[in-house]
C-alpha cells in the first residue's frame, strides 16, 4: 500500500468539499476532478512504480465510494446540475445543441439531458429563438450589426454561418437575422 486509506480518503474528501463549495458538478465530473487530483497529489514521488496499478485501484475505489456517498447526501445531483447549467447557458444565448453537447461532455446521462431539454423554458422553439436573438445581439449579427459590418460583401451569409456554427437551426437563424425587432 503506497498511501493509507485514511489519509487518501481525508485528502479526497477535503478536495471534494472545497471543489463543491465553489462549483456545482455532475457525478462524472467530480470523479474526473478527484482522479486528476489523486494522481497528481496523492501519489508519492519516491514510490515504487510497480505499485502504481494497486494505487490506482485504491484511488478509484475511494473516489467511487465518496461520490456515491455525496450523491446520497444530495451534494451532487446530476438532474439539478443539468437544469441549472442549461438555464444559465440558455440565458446567455446558447443553442440547445451546444447545451446538450456540454452536458454530455460533463458526464450527465442521456436520459437526464433529454428530460432537461424537454422542459418548456429550455427546449421549446420559443426558447431557442430567444436564445438565438440573444446570441445575435451579443455577437452583433443581423440587425444588431454595425453599418460597417453590413457593408461588407456576403455579410448575410457570414452572419448566417456564424449562427449555424453556434448550433442554431437554419430556419431559426434566418428568422432572427432577417427580422427587425424593437429592443
Amino acid at each position: 500500500m503506497v498511501i493509507s486509506d485514511d489519509k487518501l480518503n481525508r485528502r479526497l474528501e477535503n478536495k471534494a468539499l472545497s471543489y463543491l463549495a465553489r462549483f456545482t458538478s455532475s457525478e462524472a465530473n467530480l470523479k474526473q476532478v478527484l482522479s486528476r487530483f489523486g494522481r497528481r497529489k496523492c501519489w508519492p514521488k519516491d514510490a515504487d512504480p510497480a505499485l502504481e496499478d494497486k494505487f490506482l485501484m485504491q484511488l478509484n475505489q475511494a473516489i467511487d465510494h465518496l461520490v456515491s456517498r455525496y450523491a446520497k447526501l444530495g451534494y451532487v445531483d446530476d438532474a439539478a446540475y443539468a437544469q441549472g447549467r442549461a438555464r444559465g447557458m440558455r440565458v446567455r444565448g446558447t443553442s440547445g445543441r451546444k447545451i446538450s453537447q456540454y452536458l454530455r461532455a460533463k458526464g450527465v446521462e442521456k436520459e437526464i439531458i433529454t428530460q432537461t431539454m424537454d422542459d418548456d423554458d429550455i427546449g421549446s422553439h420559443d426558447a431557442e429563438a430567444e436564445a438565438a436573438k440573444t446570441y445575435a445581439r451579443r455577437r452583433k449579427l443581423g440587425q444588431y450589426a454595425s453599418s460597417h459590418s453590413r457593408s461588407k460583401p456576403n455579410w448575410e451569409n457570414r452572419h448566417l454561418a456564424s449562427m449555424v456554427r453556434a448550433g442554431f437551426g437554419f430556419d431559426v437563424s434566418k428568422l432572427v437575422l432577417f427580422t427587425e425587432y424593437d429592443d
